[in-house]
């Protein structure tokens, strides 16, 4: 009878742990693919210059970068806002938009220890995203009648998250690209309104 009790609970031990490791073996719920990134809900700002150029002066430094690892990394996010938003409709005006930071750095964050740690999905990885961008235009003197411009706006956008250390590649992937779908759409919104504003007297409408 002994032997048969310690048999019995010995089984249910071991299936206790059974059950928690496979919970904690469970992978997370697959997120939802993130949003596109388009701009053709909105009107294009056109500007009284010839030509928008687009410079890259964004060099990754400190940190674990891996931008290069979204599908639409942030540079190239910037690159598509400017040809969806901006229009040059002409004349002897210039505009230049300066990609300053375009970067997302992983952190990694502690994990639990010991025992405790062997059933916990922690938090593994923060992703923190920043993208800068200075758009500066300028129109030359023309001649009599005529006076010259020169203007700038800047704007700074970030956004961090956290992701599970058990999370499959597809979905961090898809974290990775709605990292920069928030900035661009934050970055949208602020460089709107600060063309318009700092560089009034280029903008047609």
């Amino acid at each position: 009878m002994v032997f048969r009790r310690i048999v019995a609970r010995r089984t249910v031990l071991a299936a206790g742990l059974a059950a928690l490791t496979l919970s904690a073996c469970q992978s997370t719920p697959q997120r939802p693919a993130p949003r596109a990134i388009d701009f053709s809900n909105f009107a294009p700002i056109v500007l009284n210059a010839g030509s928008i150029d687009v410079v890259s002066a964004y060099r990754p430094s400190g940190g674990k970068h891996v931008e290069d690892r979204v599908p639409l990394p942030p540079a190239e996010a910037v690159r598509r806002w400017v040809g969806e938003r901006l229009q040059a409709a002409g004349g002897p005006g210039r505009v230049r938009v300066t990609i300053r930071d375009a970067g997302i750095v992983e952190v990694a964050l502690p994990k639990t220890e010991g025992v405790k740690g062997y059933f916990t999905n922690d938090q593994a990885q923060r992703y923190d995203g920043r993208i800068e961008v200075e758009v500066a235009g300028e129109v030359p003197d023309a001649g009599p009648g005529t006076a010259s411009f020169r203007g700038m706006t800047r704007s700074t956008v970030t956004y961090s998250t956290t992701v599970a250390e058990n999370i499959s590649l597809a979905d961090r992937e898809a974290t990775l690209q709605d990292i920069t779908r928030r900035m661009i759409e934050d970055l949208n919104g602020r460089l709107d309104a600060g063309i318009r504003k700092d560089l009034a007297p280029m903008v047609r409408r």
